[in-house]
């Protein structure tokens, strides 16, 4: 019996779980119901999936060092005072780091 995967949702996991399956050779869909969407891929990319993903270094838009995130409540987070000399998190835009991950085939579902 041959398997048909979906995959609901083009993002860094989605993508990742579909390129997986389509190298297993299991016939897979990755639906994404917004292609257009240029925002930062899940807000920010950690140097250590920058280099697990062998992303090229151009497709990377910001290396960010610091940064603080402020919820609707009002509860900051500072981010980045964890990292060390030379490390960064990278800024991608989501339709740059889409091409880069683009997988066959691809089915297209608008809702």
């Amino acid at each position: 019996m041959a398997l048909r995967v979906a995959v609901v949702g083009g993002g860094p996991a989605g993508s990742c779980a579909a390129e997986t399956l389509v190298k297993a050779g299991i016939e897979t869909y990755l639906i994404e119901r917004k292609l257009d969407n240029a925002k930062p891929c899940g807000g920010a990319i950690p140097l250590c999936m920058v280099e697990e993903f062998d992303l090229p270094p151009e497709i990377i838009d910001r290396r960010v060092r610091k940064m603080k995130m402020i919820s609707p409540s009002n509860v900051e987070v500072d981010i980045g005072h964890t990292l060390k000399e030379g490390e960064y998190i990278g800024m991608c835009r989501r339709e740059v780091l889409d091409g880069f991950c683009a997988i066959a085939p691809v089915t297209s579902v608008r809702t």
